[in-house]
């Protein structure tokens, strides 16, 4: 794995980076193809948005951009570029003129092994709490990193409840569930992360035929969708299901037009670059 800190190879982050202290900073996973960032402009603005809210001076696009093309491979791969507000004193109080430290990391070639054609999708106890920062991808995933140690030998992934019982996202991608030949998705405005592939889908489904839009699931009307989908960025748009749910019932089966749709979708996801 190559790894770039500050732009320079083998370099060392320092003990004392609020990064490392205190998660004070952002973070983006993306996929990239021959070099380059799949949906870069929409991780960068959602980057971008996270540094805001945390007041974190934002680097060079262009330096991003120039790491990111070198980390990666000849064949498709995921690389990861973080930002914290760099080091400082101990102590919550943020310096008056922080020096932000940027790493880049990249990744093996992609590859889902032994993946299903179906994830299979169990449900977490761990809750998703309400975040005062909502959208900010920031390094506090404790919550993600609890539930994650939940899943069984036969979890894909695994749901994620807000405090009141609703679905709002899984661990690692976000929710979509196909309803009555709709498509829809937790709101995320004070718990998740909006994922860039739902950020996609949620703008291009109606040129698909499709309709998509932000609704309240609880479990039980999750486990009664005509299918369950999760996005992200290393997945890209997957079918998934929940013990006992059956795929191939009702408009889900294989040849449903609304699935047809869905299937489109995916395949033209997959391809973007």
């Amino acid at each position: 794995m190559t790894i770039l800190v500050n732009g320079e190879p083998g370099a060392a982050v320092e003990a004392g980076d609020r990064g490392l202290q205190f998660g004070d900073g952002v973070f983006e996973t993306v996929r990239m193809r021959a070099g380059r960032p799949v949906l870069w402009k929409r991780h960068w603005s959602r980057l971008c948005r996270g540094l805001e809210l945390l007041g974190i001076p934002t680097p060079s696009e262009r330096a991003c951009l120039e790491e990111l093309s070198r980390v990666s491979t000849d064949v498709p791969s995921m690389a990861k570029l973080i930002v914290t507000r760099g080091p400082g004193p101990r102590g919550y109080a943020v310096p008056a003129h922080p020096l932000p430290t940027r790493i880049v990391m990249g990744g093996a070639p992609l590859d889902i092994p032994d993946a299903p054609a179906i994830l299979r999708v169990g449900v977490c106890s761990t809750r998703a709490a309400r975040s005062p920062v909502p959208g900010c991808k920031h390094l506090n995933r404790l919550e993600n990193v609890l539930a994650r140690r939940e899943w069984s030998g036969d979890w894909d992934e695994g749901l994620m409840l807000d405090a009141a019982g609703r679905v709002r996202c899984a661990t690692q991608s976000n929710v979509f569930v196909l309803e009555q030949g709709m498509l829809l998705t937790p709101a995320l405005n004070a718990h998740g992360v909006p994922g860039t592939r739902r950020g996609w889908l949620l703008d291009h489904a109606a040129a698909f035929g499709l309709t998509v839009r932000e609704a309240s699931l609880t479990l039980p009307r999750v486990r009664r969708a005509d299918a369950v989908f999760l996005t992200s960025a290393r997945l890209g748009l997957r079918r998934a299901a929940l013990p006992g749910q059956d795929p191939a019932s009702g408009c889900s089966a294989p040849g449903s037009e609304p699935l047809d749709c869905i299937r489109e979708i995916g395949e033209h996801m997959n391809a973007l670059d």
